[in-house]
């Protein structure tokens, strides 16, 4: 093969995603000065903030003739809590204890409360402040976590897909995605390193990186919470065996009850083995982590217990105040309904809505077929799986959640943007309009809303990829009429751009 041919193959196979890397950057580089110009405005450390939109109370815009409700969240999170913890790492202050929440800087005191995450997010504050810029270098590695995403994002929505393009189109949807512009790279929320280091470890499972899978996937849940439920996923494939392509699928049970058909049945089943080898290493790497700060504070588990803990209503006929975490029984507040609010919230507050939806995704996670040769599907179905109870979780919740939570959720809506990626049927996934526009809509549909009652169309994200397989159908039986309006020859020479 001649230079010149082998120079216009590697064009074709990277050069679409290396301008949309590049186009990305600019976006997200423009986006980033604008909010280091506007954080440095406020004289006052601790106040300084970003903020978009009409503040507090939402504003409104016209749309076709339509009066259109919106309230983007801002925080002052940032200069209050992010650069405050990072000084107080840097200064030898350790994090689990009420000195951590104390700080005086220009002779401006600032009392924060607890500091309840995982030991990384304090270091990774301390990192960003080591920066030699004026505090915003917490900001600058937000963003390049966020934006570093990008790539384990395309890489499982080529995996999944098996097709290049797809996972292309994936890393533009999540670049250009709104929510995770505002919240990331404008207002530097701080859920993009534990974001970055789940993607890429699943990324490294799909490529069959067990180990180096594992460690991203811990590394994950030592800077958040949330991420502890990413255990379910990993351990799932971790312990099941693929069934082999000679075995008809379903679940068989030993043909007698005798401890050794069982104890046969489970070998054949379970991989002992390799799951004994990755939870070693997890263990070991998280106590590397974890014990230094618990021999020092044993009340650090404490500590991390505080975030699992509730926020009830405190009134049933009037929505919570600006600063609380929005909860899912803020609705029937809103629709008048404070007799339904109040037995929602006794039941959400308790946890119990919650975990029962946790054992139910993790049951399914347990009984999906892993079929030999076909592992990179099971996976694939895993994660949406796993999406879902991330769904839940946000919506049931005890605590309650702020718009920055969902940007977790904007990689599984580049890679989950049509009904063909969820359903994992086919060995190859073409491209389809979905995946262009998806993404956007459903981001939309959380950015805009009033926080009051934006879960309501989270709610409704979450029952349409629960019945994505017949909206999916649908879809099809709509957009057929009109597709037979572009020719065919036309259809089939864009089409073939899209295919490997």
């Amino acid at each position: 093969m001649s230079y010149r041919n082998r120079a216009k193959k590697l064009i074709f196979k990277y050069g679409p995603l290396v301008l949309i890397l590049l186009v990305g950057l600019a976006v997200w580089v423009r986006v980033f000065t604008t909010a280091v110009a506007h954080y440095l405005e406020t004289p006052i450390w601790n106040r300084r903030g970003v903020w978009l939109g009409p503040g507090v109370e939402p504003g409104e815009f016209q749309l076709f003739g339509f009066t259109i409700p919106y309230q983007f969240e801002g925080y002052t999170d940032y200069s209050f809590f992010y650069a405050h913890w990072g000084h107080n790492i840097l200064r030898g202050v350790l994090p689990y204890g009420e000195e951590f929440g104390h700080i005086v800087i220009d002779g401006v005191e600032n009392n924060n409360g607890l500091y309840m995450f995982p030991p990384y997010t304090a270091l990774f504050y301390g990192l960003g402040i080591l920066i030699p810029v004026d505090d915003w270098g917490i900001g600058l590695l937000i963003a390049v976590c966020g934006y570093l995403t990008a790539f384990p994002v395309y890489g499982i929505a080529k995996e999944l897909s098996s097709n290049r393009r797809v996972g292309e189109i994936a890393a533009l949807t999540y670049l250009l995605n709104p929510l995770t512009l505002y919240h990331t790279t404008y207002l530097w929320t701080n859920t993009a390193p534990f974001i970055l280091a789940f993607f890429t470890g699943y990324c490294l499972l799909l490529r069959n990186h067990k180990s180096l899978g594992t460690f991203c996937l811990v590394t994950a849940a030592l800077f958040k919470q949330t991420a502890w439920f990413f255990a379910f996923p990993l351990v799932m494939h971790l312990l099941v065996k693929p069934r082999p392509a000679s075995e008809e699928k379903g679940l068989e049970l030993p043909p007698d009850e005798s401890e050794e058909s069982w104890l046969e049945y489970l070998i054949s089943r379970i991989d002992i083995l390799s799951f004994a080898k990755n939870a070693l290493l997890a263990c070991i790497y998280a106590a590397m982590v974890l014990l230094p700060f618990y021999l020092a504070q044993p009340q650090m588990i404490q500590f991390l217990l505080l975030a699992a803990g509730g926020f009830p209503l405190e009134s049933f006929t009037e929505p919570p105040n600006y600063g609380q975490p929005m909860r899912f029984q803020v609705l029937p507040v809103v629709a008048g309904r404070p007799g339904l609010a109040m037995i929602l919230d006794e039941i959400i507050s308790s946890g119990a809505l919650l975990w029962f939806g946790v054992v139910i995704f993790a049951g399914l996670m347990l009984i999906e077929d892993k079929e030999e040769g076909h592992v990179q599907q099971y996976l694939g179905r895993i994660l949406f799986l796993m999406m879902l109870m991330l769904f839940w979780v946000h919506l049931m919740g005890p605590r309650g959640v702020f718009k920055y939570y969902f940007t977790l959720f904007i990689p599984f809506f580049s890679i989950f943007s049509s009904a063909s990626m969820i359903q994992q049927c086919d060995d190859q996934v073409n491209v389809s309009l979905s995946m262009m526009w998806f993404p956007f809509v459903a981001t939309l549909l959380i950015l805009i809303p009033p926080r009051n009652i934006y879960l309501i169309f989270v709610l409704a994200l979450f029952i349409c990829y629960l019945f994505a397989g017949p909206i999916g159908k649908l879809w099809q039986m709509v957009t057929k009429p009109f597709k037979r309006l572009v020719p065919q020859s036309f259809s089939d020479r864009i089409l073939s751009r899209f295919r490997e």
